[in-house]
């Protein structure tokens, strides 16, 4: 069977354009199932209706260019050049010309320009490069490569490279636009407007950070099996509000710590009016953070990780010798003070239950087993003592006392794509990229944090009036 597809368009100006081709397909599959159009007669028809409007686009585009905006004339056409534009449906071979600057207007001008570059500045288009980018950061780039060669047409499966490159430059991307808004946004500060609540009491006017760090696979060649990565989350609110955008990087630096953290209270509307909490587990990188930001801030250690140095323990309880039978209720009594942030008591009643193990006469294992236990809770409390706070409070007043979030992103954005299910050593360079593009496409933002516009400031009046000075007449009257 012969199929004629036909494409009318009007242009602009009124003119009318129409364009046929024809596709094949016969019936000798219909026995085995084969009806309507396959994979690859789509991937036909899609290129062949590509290459048409990218044809009339770009021509419609260079007789704009073509008209010079002072005189009202054609540019001359110095040569043509062909180049191949990569869109989603297939790569267009396209033919433009490289156009001269008016003679008329600037004779004294000779350099050339090609109207396509300003189109397509990579050769592709933005939606190939950002589909490229989220596969390649939810699959293997191998996999994400044989994904794009199965449904879309001329995508080569065996140029995995080619994709990881189109991922790690839009990660590229983003870190140059949270660096133009860092800069710019601080210039324009006394702009800002006041966002916060004026109750006291409203859990929106706390901002939270959950923070936590994870380790990622690292090339030998670099040293090192790991490094570390940072994720977090920055929110308003207490216990069932959104936790707020994710953020990640590579690296424990102080000076990206002081920016992500700057840049995502920005984003939460912060104007220097409101309650900063950061929650991590105590790592000394993360408590560091509480002094980069807006004072006050109040640390707080997080209570998941005190509840799985105390579950152990109570888990032990259970196995206690008969003339230690009040072991598992001191155990109990220490969790108490610890949510009630009650840090001095909790610390105290653990040493007494150690002493009371050492003056044990019969060493068991047990024993060994549960002062190890013990004192691995004794130096993590002692080394946060003053990031224990009343969880108990909080958690009434409906308030944040856990890292969840963080932990739960740590799984989604680092475990399942670096470390669990996709083995593979990494560079710092290319897991930083990619942590970037992972943190935009769960976020749901990717296309916005890719660009940044940065604010228009006004001229100042003397420099105004240096550039354009007044005639003196006209200054005296």
């Amino acid at each position: 069977m012969h199929w004629r597809i036909t494409l009318e368009a009007v242009d602009p100006t009124g003119d009318q354009y129409r364009k046929e081709f024809m596709i094949e397909n016969d019936l000798d599959g219909l026995a085995d199932g084969k009806l309507g159009c396959s994979i690859e007669d789509g991937k036909a028809i899609m290129k062949e209706v590509q290459k048409i409007i990218v044809e009339r686009q770009l021509d419609l585009w260079v007789r704009y260019c073509r008209v010079c905006p002072t005189c009202e004339g054609l540019l001359p056409i110095k040569d043509y050049s062909h180049r191949k534009i990569l869109t989603v449906f297939g790569e267009i071979p396209v033919r433009v010309p490289r156009l001269m600057v008016c003679q008329k207007c600037n004779p004294a001008c000779c350099f050339t320009f090609s109207p396509a570059a300003d189109i397509c500045k990579d050769r592709a288009t933005p939606e190939l490069l950002e589909l490229s980018a989220r596969l390649g950061a939810k699959f293997s780039y191998r996999e994400a490569s044989d994904v794009l060669a199965r449904f879309l047409p001329d995508q080569s499966a065996r140029t995995f490279t080619t994709l990881r490159n189109r991922t790690l430059a839009l990660g590229k991307r983003i870190e140059e636009a949270e660096r133009q808004q860092r800069w710019f946004e601080d210039l324009a500060y006394p702009d800002r407007k006041q966002l916060e609540f004026k109750l006291t009491g409203d859990p929106a006017r706390e901002f939270v950070f959950n923070v936590d760090t994870a380790h990622i696979p690292m090339i030998k060649r670099y040293g090192g099996r790991t490094f570390e990565a940072v994720v977090g989350h920055c929110g308003r609110g207490g216990r069932g509000d959104p936790p707020g955008p994710i953020f990640a990087f590579e690296g424990t630096h102080p000076r990206d710590l002081k920016t992500m953290a700057a840049l995502a209270l920005k984003r939460q509307g912060y104007a220097d009016q409101g309650e900063i909490t950061v929650i991590s587990d105590g790592a000394e990188c993360l408590k560091r953070l509480a002094g980069m930001l807006p004072q006050p801030v109040t640390h707080i250690l997080d209570w998941f990780h005190i509840s799985m140095k105390v579950q152990p323990i109570a888990q032990l309880a259970a196995t206690a010798p008969k003339h230690l039978s009040s072991f598992g209720g001191r155990i109990e009594r220490i969790r108490w003070r610890l949510w009630n942030g009650q840090a001095g008591r909790a610390l105290s009643l653990i040493a007494r239950v150690r002493r009371d193990l050492s003056r044990d006469t019969v060493p068991s294992i047990w024993a060994s087993r549960a002062d190890k236990l013990l004192e691995t809770l004794q130096v993590y409390i002692g080394r946060n003592r003053g990031s224990v706070v009343n969880y108990a409070g909080r958690y009434h007043e409906g308030k944040r006392v856990s890292t969840a979030p963080a932990e739960a992103s740590v799984n989604r954005l680092v475990a399942k794509r670096f470390v669990k299910k996709q083995q593979m050593k990494w560079s710092r360079t290319g897991a930083h990229f990619l942590l970037k593009v992972r943190a935009s496409v769960l976020n749901g933002d990717l296309p916005e944090r890719t660009k940044y516009e940065a604010p228009k400031l006004p001229t100042p009046a003397n420099i105004a009036s240096f550039i354009s000075p007044t005639p003196p007449l006209f200054r005296a009257a």
